[in-house]
C-alpha cells in the first residue's frame, strides 16, 4: 500500500468520526469528535482553518474534510481536551474598525474595503455586529455580518454577492434576506434612508478625500507607512480613507480609478 493510499485511509476513517454542524454567525463551523466538542473549522480567502476546541491558536488546511481530520488527530494525541471549557472569543483588534483584522492595509485592500462600505452604505446596510461593534471588510468571498436598515436584522453576507456580476452591479438576493420588508417597499425605503448623498466630505473633525489625486497621495502615504510597520501614522491615513462619511459614494468612485483595468478578452 503507498503512502497516499495510507493517507487516503486514513482521512476516510477520520470522516467516520467527526461531524460539521451549522455555520454560526461569525462563519464558523462546530466540530464534534466521536460526539464529543472537537472544535470548529472556517473558510477564508480560499483556505480552511482549524481551530480546537478550548484553544485559540488555528492551523490552515487544504480542504474542510482536511481541516476537520485535523481536530480529529488532535483529540486522538490528547492535545485537545473535549471536557475542556470552550476557549473565550478573543475580539480582534485592527488597526481601524473598517478593515478586518485579518486583511493587511495594502493599497488593494484599502481601495477594496472603501468600495464596497461605500456600496453597503448606499444599499442600507450598517457592517455592524448583534453588539454594535463595528465588522470590517472581510475580503469579497468571506463572510460580513451586516445590519439590514430596512429591517433591524443582523445578516451574513457576502461582497462578491452585493456588488452584482458581469458589469451587473445589481445585488443578489435581490430580495435583500428572509424576514426583510415587502419586496416592493424596499427600494423606495433604501432611497428615503440614504437620500442623495454629497460630493464632498461635509466633516467636522476628519476630512474624508473624494478627490483621485488627494486620495493617491493618502493611499501612497499609507503604503509608506505600512512598509515602515508606523501604525501611529497609518491609523489617521486609513480613517481618512475608510470611515464612514455621507460623500463615501464619491470617495469610492474615485477609488475606482486607481483599480487594475480588466485584461482585454481578444
Amino acid at each position: 500500500m503507498s503512502a497516499t493510499d495510507t493517507a487516503t485511509d486514513d482521512t476516510e476513517t477520520a470522516a467516520k468520526r467527526y461531524r460539521i454542524g451549522d455555520r454560526d454567525a461569525s462563519g464558523r463551523y462546530p466540530v464534534t469528535v466521536d460526539g464529543k466538542p472537537g472544535g470548529d473549522v472556517h473558510r477564508f480567502h480560499g483556505e480552511w482553518y482549524a481551530r480546537p476546541h478550548g484553544r485559540t491558536e488555528e492551523s490552515r488546511h487544504d480542504d474542510r474534510p482536511a481541516a476537520a481530520s485535523h481536530l480529529v488527530d488532535l483529540v486522538d494525541s490528547g492535545a485537545t481536551d473535549p471536557a475542556a471549557a470552550p476557549a473565550p472569543a478573543a475580539a480582534a483588534q485592527g488597526i481601524v474598525p473598517w478593515l478586518s483584522p485579518r486583511l493587511k492595509p495594502t493599497r488593494r485592500n484599502i481601495l477594496s474595503a472603501g468600495i464596497a462600505l461605500a456600496r453597503v452604505a448606499e444599499l442600507a446596510w450598517l457592517p455592524e455586529d448583534e453588539d454594535g461593534n463595528t465588522t470590517g471588510y472581510p475580503g469579497s468571498d468571506n463572510p460580513w455580518m451586516l445590519k439590514c436598515l430596512l429591517s433591524g436584522h443582523y445578516v451574513m453576507r457576502w461582497w462578491s454577492h452585493l456588488r452584482g456580476r458581469n458589469g451587473d452591479n445589481t445585488p443578489r438576493p435581490v430580495w435583500r434576506h428572509e424576514g426583510c420588508i415587502d419586496f416592493e417597499d424596499q427600494a423606495a425605503k433604501v432611497a428615503a434612508l440614504v437620500g442623495e448623498p454629497p460630493s464632498v466630505c461635509p466633516c467636522q473633525e476628519v476630512t474624508h478625500p473624494t478627490a483621485a489625486e488627494d486620495i493617491g497621495q493618502l493611499l501612497d502615504r499609507a503604503e509608506r507607512a505600512r512598509k515602515a510597520d508606523d501604525i501611529d501614522t497609518l491609523r489617521p491615513l486609513l480613517t481618512q480613507l475608510l470611515a464612514p462619511c455621507p460623500a463615501s459614494s464619491a470617495r469610492a468612485e474615485s477609488m475606482k480609478t486607481f483599480l487594475p483595468k480588466p485584461k482585454s478578452k481578444n
